[in-house]
């Protein structure tokens, strides 16, 4: 190790050191939620410090009489920290850079408003839409959640990880466009994501049109940007359901995020 790295690590593991969830405080919050209970000691471990950096480096804001206890806080925290367990590198300067184009999560107590107006384009398509949301994610700006959907629940088929979905949009963000294709890794194929997630999307617009069941949320179909955020959460919450579903397509996320769910 040259004396750079040497002087990078003193700095990080004394940031940390400094900066670290308390212990109580950690236990206290992950047996709340059953998300953690896949991951092992070690990785548990290297959790609680990237949440620990991400409340160092980034803002929990409450809105509209949001009470933020520290629990909650690092609940939110720990969930960031579980989706980019395996993009942030422990051992380089954890400068979570897969982080880099949000500063802030607001957090209202239940949906709310977006606070747009129903506005149409020239050719009659949907330019705006008034609605009750549960998180939102702008290009430029930071992500928005409520608690009320967001707090962690028992784990069922049905994935509901608000944080996620909108982290997932922010993910999809970082090559300058919101398509469903996050920024990949050397390893892997663009021919063998496009493959998996166009496959998937079609079969499950089929099935819609259709009249049939579908195995997960439905508004996966609205196009290929909320079919990879909703994928994302079935990813994290009902893994073996998204794997017998879309096989595929849970192999690329398994790529993507470094990380396998079903083997835990």
């Amino acid at each position: 190790m040259n004396l750079l790295n040497k002087v990078r690590r003193f700095i990080l593991s004394n940031r940390l050191r400094n900066s670290k969830i308390p212990l109580r405080l950690w236990h206290k919050t992950i047996a709340k939620m059953p998300l953690m209970q896949r991951y092992r000691t070690t990785e548990r471990m290297q959790i609680r410090l990237l949440a620990s950096e991400v409340l160092r480096v980034k803002s929990i804001v409450a809105v509209q009489g949001m009470e933020l206890t520290d629990e909650i806080q690092t609940m939110i925290a720990t969930q960031v920290a579980m989706m980019v367990f395996g993009l942030e590198s422990m051992e380089d300067d954890l400068s979570l850079d897969w982080l880099r184009n949000w500063q802030q999560i607001l957090v209202y107590p239940t949906p709310f408003h977006n606070g747009r107006e129903n506005v149409l384009g020239f050719n009659g398509i949907l330019l705006s839409r008034a609605a009750i949301e549960s998180g939102e994610t702008q290009y430029q700006g930071g992500i928005v959640i409520n608690w009320q959907d967001d707090h962690p629940h028992p784990l069922r088929a049905y994935a509901n990880q608000v944080l996620m979905h909108e982290m997932a949009h922010k993910l999809d963000m970082l090559d300058g466009d919101t398509n469903g294709h996050p920024p990949l890794h050397k390893n892997m194929s663009e021919k063998q994501w496009f493959a998996a997630f166009e496959n998937a999307f079609e079969d499950l617009n089929r099935r819609i049109q259709h009249g049939k069941p579908t195995a997960i949320n439905p508004y996966a179909a609205t196009n290929p940007a909320e079919f990879f955020a909703v994928a994302t959460e079935y990813f994290f919450e009902a893994p073996l359901l998204l794997y017998r579903t879309y096989p595929k397509v849970y192999q690329q996320l398994s790529l993507f995020y470094k990380q396998n769910p079903i083997a835990k």
